[in-house]
């Protein structure tokens, strides 16, 4: 009787040890459930941008786990343009920062020693958005999903599913040749000569967001005129 032949894959599996299984499987039931949560969030995007009041909200992260948070920030805007309340909390995270993230935040271990844990700020940071739109750059991917990361960690039943504004997908919609494929913050920023208020932080970022969303808008406003 001719043999089956073993697959590359299987060979792994058969050379795995019980903890490298275990470990796998894990990170199987991680990525299936962040793909389920992913497509719930993507369902409550709003894909235009219009003239309503939001909260505008930003992280930073310590760099090796997308729900190791190190600091939130958010704005309430109302519909008129008006900062209604601003809020503003750094997090000690649960590894070591990254050097990388040092550099550009400007975010320190002695910074966060001393802080509250994200398990701590989470009902802070949910009441202070209620029920209200948010608004951020690529945060329907990312910081959306960061926190409910971090729900699943903390075991929690609710999870952050907001109606939201991206400005990155709305620049991907609205721009999708102008500017030479980039679409981070920053190279956005620089395409419509906006400048960002102070060192890359949470809330430095939420006003950055804020100005490019005002500049979507007003070319969105105008396309619609001319059609």
């Amino acid at each position: 009787m001719k043999e089956e032949a073993i697959t590359p894959r299987q060979k792994q599996a058969v050379a795995l040890t019980p903890r490298q299984k275990q470990l796998a499987l894990a990170k199987k039931r991680r990525q299936n459930w962040r793909r389920q949560v992913q497509n719930r969030v993507n369902k409550n995007e709003i894909p235009n941008p219009c003239r309503c009041s939001f909260v505008v909200f930003d992280l930073e992260g310590a760099g090796f786990l997308e729900e190791d948070i190190t600091e939130i920030a958010a704005i309430r805007v109302s519909a008129s343009g008006d900062i209604l309340d601003i809020y503003q909390q750094l997090v000690k995270p649960i590894t070591k920062l990254n050097r990388r993230v040092v550099a550009i935040t400007g975010i320190t271990e002695d910074m966060l020693a001393d802080k509250p844990k994200l398990s701590d700020v989470l009902d802070e940071f949910f009441a202070f958005v209620g029920d209200s739109i948010v608004l951020g750059h690529d945060i329907g991917y990312n910081d959306i999903m960061n926190i409910n990361m971090a729900c699943r960690r903390f075991h929690r039943k609710d999870l952050f599913l907001p109606r939201f504004l991206d400005t990155e997908r709305i620049a991907k919609r609205l721009l999708p040749t102008q500017t030479g494929g980039k679409f981070g913050l920053d190279a956005l920023m620089k395409y419509y000569n906006l400048q960002a208020e102070g060192e890359h932080r949470a809330l430095a970022d939420c006003y950055s967001a804020w100005a490019l969303y005002r500049s979507l808008l007003r070319e969105y406003e105008s396309k619609k005129e001319e059609l």
